[in-house]
């Protein structure tokens, strides 16, 4: 049975943020005791070209919706994340802020006690600090009735990659500053959530006698530049744990993961229209076709996509069928031809 999940982005209380891993900064920290909190919509995500400890500095352009006053459009101007955290900061996803009632153009995340970042304790941390992923247009294959449980390598960019290869969608992930060695906790909460997998990352768990986790078996087939080794050590990611969870997919009637063009894609390219190629799965049409990560998709069966977001319902509407595709690859006008899977 086809299910189709929405799930609401989140973000982690301050205090959960793993040394050396993960964490947030920004610029206005006053604005957690005197800004007003309100909802805020990213529209666009940037990388600034800083890391902390091999982590990027991102930048975000949000519309906040204040609750007294029309939305309007402000800059975040830094925001460290992991590059697990990277799905929760894509145009559309909603995030809690503060911004300041003399001069709205300041804005910061909001992460001060009471504000929709925190999260109720319930006695389970891998509940308490998820921080959920927004899944659109997806049709996830039920877990199986044993979470599969791995443990990510030193590269978790390399096993992103090889998930998405693999038809595996993230769904969001918890990290825990102390404690949380119980794994059935960890395994309580992907059940709860629908999870086919778990990749585990920091400090080992406390392991019934003759249990191991299983190195992450998946490799990615393309690197995209200086890449981990699959089934390493784990990245040193100071005291505490970060767990990932995963579904699975059905078959794709196309079969690639995309994201909107950024300013800097739509400047270089001199277009607003199209859609970014960030990983295709193994096996499917697209991969058949040779549409390649990085390839922008300018037109599907002679449509162009103006709306990104829309093409997985539009595949859907023509599924089975053989279309032209027009992409830009390198700065080359290229076309090919794409024979769609049937719908599952």
């Amino acid at each position: 049975m086809r299910r189709t999940v929405r799930l609401i982005t989140l973000l982690l209380p301050l205090a959960a943020l793993l040394a050396g891993c993960s964490g947030l900064y920004y610029s206005d920290s006053d604005l957690v005791a005197t800004g007003v909190s309100a909802q805020a919509e990213i529209l666009e995500h940037w990388e600034t070209g800083i890391k902390v400890n091999d982590e990027p500095v991102i930048g975000l352009r949000v519309r906040v919706k204040p609750a007294d006053r029309p939305p309007y459009e402000a800059t975040i101007k830094r925001v460290l994340i992991s590059q697990l955290e990277i799905p929760q900061f894509q145009p559309g996803a909603v995030i809690p802020v503060r911004f300041d009632p003399k001069d709205p153009s300041r804005v910061s995340i909001d992460l001060s006690p009471g504000s929709p970042a925190k999260t109720a304790g319930t006695g389970n941390p891998y509940h308490d600090f998820f921080a959920a992923n927004a899944v659109q247009g997806a049709a996830l294959i039920p877990p199986p009735a044993a979470l599969e449980i791995y443990r990510g390598s030193s590269d978790d960019s390399a096993d992103i990659r090889a998930l998405n290869e693999h038809s595996y969608v993230s769904l969001g992930y918890s990290q825990v500053a102390k404690g949380g060695s119980d794994l059935g906790q960890a395994v309580d909460q992907g059940r709860q959530i629908g999870a086919s997998m778990m990749v585990v990352y920091g400090e080992p768990f406390a392991m019934p006698a003759g249990e191991t986790v299983k190195a992450l078996p998946f490799h990615p087939s393309f690197a995209g530049g200086e890449a981990g080794t699959i089934g390493s050590a784990p990245r040193p990611v100071g005291k505490g744990r970060l767990v990932a969870y995963w579904a699975r997919t059905r078959p794709s009637v196309f079969g690639i993961f995309s994201r909107p063009l950024n300013d800097e894609e739509k400047t270089r390219l001199r277009r607003n229209n199209g859609m970014f190629v960030g990983t295709v799965i193994n096996g499917s049409p697209a991969a058949a076709a040779g549409i390649q990560e990085g390839d922008v998709i300018l037109a599907i069966d002679g449509k162009l996509i103006l709306d990104a977001t829309a093409v997985p319902a539009f595949l859907e509407s023509i599924a089975g069928k053989k279309v032209r595709v027009e992409l830009v690859r390198m700065g080359s006008p290229l076309a090919v031809t794409v024979q769609l899977k049937d719908l599952e």
